[in-house]
């Protein structure tokens, strides 16, 4: 069985809670205007794989960037994948880089960044649907599980874009907001948010890159924007340039989040921005 279409009348959520009633095996093709293609595999009721021709991070990359692999460390684990036939996260497990339960996290972390840029682009997406055998299995996460998180985030998004008003694409900190006074009287989980909006991530990507839920992200991003401190980058193209919070983020001995989110995430081994 087939079956194709637009985004814009059948969302990814709508498509994935088949998958998940009917406990069928099968493949999920999404293609955007942009070029870029996700394939979501599933198999009785449970995510199975997830492949990305534009993710933002590949795992390597991810584990880099949280400072728990070395460059030199991940081009060799990179090598010995390709000429001992394994996946690079076995031999991060092998090798005693991340534990299973990390590398759950992992996984998780990157199937939402690609899932969550599906929801943010459904009007300028299409759909294959295919049912039957697929010889992709390199996770088994139960579908429930991310439908639960896609639907509460993209309740989020679409409260967070009312509030920002006409506009659409990266979000920016508004030029006039002067948080140099002000910063210790703000969450701590708003700064982890605030440190992330820098004029060109997205709502989404923001809410992908950041180490708190998606659902979590974006509901502090609807009170930033209901305060006046967010905007739409496209609203501040011809006025002053504006600011980006660089602050520290969480530290590796400080608890995660929400169970199955990193409790940090950086760009630099110092933990700044």
């Amino acid at each position: 069985m087939s079956a194709s279409g637009s985004l814009a009348t059948l969302g990814v959520a709508e498509l994935l809670q088949i998958a998940a009633l009917f406990r069928k095996m099968g493949s999920l093709r999404l293609a955007f205007s942009d070029g870029r293609t996700v394939s979501v595999y599933f198999q009785e009721g449970y995510l199975s794989g997830l492949t990305d021709t534009g993710r933002v991070w590949q795992l390597g990359d991810l584990l880099s960037s949280l400072g728990r692999l070395s460059e030199v460390d991940k081009q060799r684990l990179l090598t010995d994948a390709k000429l001992r036939g394994k996946r690079l996260g076995q031999l991060l497990l092998d090798e005693g880089y991340v534990s299973r339960l990390e590398m759950e996290r992992l996984l998780r972390r990157l199937i939402m960044q690609s899932l969550l840029y599906v929801v943010e682009h459904e009007n300028e997406g299409d759909f294959e649907l295919h049912l039957g055998a697929v010889s992709q299995t390199t996770v088994m996460f139960p579908i429930a599980d991310f439908l639960i998180e896609i639907t509460s985030a993209v309740d989020e998004f679409h409260r967070l874009s009312g509030l920002l008003g006409p506009g659409s694409g990266a979000l920016a900190m508004e030029p006039s907001s002067d948080l140099s006074d002000s910063l210790h009287a703000i969450s701590f989980r708003k700064v982890q948010v605030l440190a992330h909006v820098d004029g060109e991530k997205t709502p989404m990507d923001v809410a992908a890159t950041c180490p708190l839920s998606p659902t979590e992200t974006l509901r502090i991003l609807a009170e930033l924007a209901r305060e006046g401190t967010i905007v739409w980058a496209s609203t501040i193209a011809e006025r002053a340039p504006a600011p980006v919070v660089r602050l520290p983020l969480l530290g590796p001995d400080e608890p995660t989040a929400q169970p199955g989110w990193l409790g940090r995430d950086r760009r630099t081994p110092s933990g700044r921005w």
